[in-house]
């Protein structure tokens, strides 16, 4: 989601937020520890935002880095050329840099719960996925940038007739967990409740710390279906070669507002800075270029904004 300070505008157009880098102006723009994604030609770089990287807290300035837990390759979101990240949440993140006059230095971390504890402990500056909004983490605050939806990827077929929370009784569903950290492993333990005290089976949930490990779930009929967010789900589903498909993309299946964007500790300084930073993007174009490219578009939103699961009307 530190370096001597910038002394001139032009220092710091230098600085590109590559995403698991900490690269500076090289000669051929290669990131100087191959994690992150190449620069982008320095004439089409976004100017620094100088009162945004003077509104930063010292302490981020004097390194000229951000420090950001992501997931490691989660596609469309993250994927790898070779060493270095792409795809939308690299590109995002490498925006947002630019607007700051940060680097970005990444930390893979693929366990969910473990990514929100580094973060909300101080550990680390922020994290991005993105990560999801319910408006009941206590522990961090998010700057929202995506609305999601979170359908079943499924086999061909859908072969349990899995299409809304009421099939999950007595199935075998996947979630990125455990209990109270991954949103989705949340509604379907509330749901698996519902369907005893229906007088039906509760559903077996198998807890997983990565959507490649749920993806292989049901490819290995391991689980039934695998719920998580739409956009990686899509993804794994078009590569599959007709072998996986979504079901249940019509229904809210118990999150009618699903945000999910930039994780930072509680009351974090850094937050409102962020949230404009973003709001340049959204404002400049490169946001609504930057989704649409990957095949995010059900997932845009208008503005970004700070918790707003938690805001009434959203």
């Amino acid at each position: 989601m530190r370096a001597p300070r910038l002394r001139t505008l032009a220092a710091a157009l230098c600085l590109s937020a590559l995403v698991g880098g900490l690269t500076a102006c090289t000669d051929d723009d290669s990131t100087s520890n191959g994690n992150g994604p190449a620069a982008r030609d320095k004439a089409t770089r976004a100017a620094v935002d100088q009162a945004l990287h003077e509104a930063l807290p010292q302490r981020v300035r004097t390194a000229g880095k951000l420090v950001v837990v992501m997931p490691g390759v989660n596609p469309p979101w993250w994927k790898k050329d070779g060493s270095r990240y792409t795809g939308a949440a690299a590109e995002l993140t490498e925006r947002l840099g630019e607007v700051l006059g940060v680097r970005m230095e990444y930390v893979p971390v693929n366990d969910l719960a473990g990514a929100f504890a580094a973060v909300a402990s101080g550990r680390y500056d922020a994290g991005f996925n993105p990560y999801g909004d319910t408006g009941k983490a206590t522990n961090v605050e998010l700057v929202d940038v995506v609305r999601e939806i979170v359908p079943f990827l499924v086999p061909r077929g859908n072969p349990k007739k899995i299409n809304t929370l009421g099939d999950m009784c007595g199935r075998s569903v996947a979630a990125l967990g455990p209990a109270g950290m991954g949103s989705a492993y949340q509604v379907l333990t509330d749901q698996s409740k519902t369907c005893v005290k229906e007088g039906k089976k509760a559903v077996n949930i198998v807890p997983l710390k990565s959507v490649p490990e749920g993806v292989l779930a049901v490819k290995s009929r391991r689980a039934d279906a695998f719920f998580a967010s739409g956009a990686p789900l899509s993804f794994y589903a078009a590569g599959s070669d007709g072998a996986l498909e979504l079901a249940g993309k019509e229904s809210a299946n118990g999150f009618d507002n699903l945000y999910q964007g930039m994780i930072l500790p509680v009351k974090s300084p850094l937050t409102p800075t962020v949230l404009a930073a973003f709001q340049k993007l959204f404002d400049n174009g490169e946001y609504e270029r930057i989704m649409k490219q990957h095949g995010l578009t059900d997932q845009l939103i208008d503005a970004p904004g700070v918790d707003l699961a938690r805001k009434p009307g959203k």
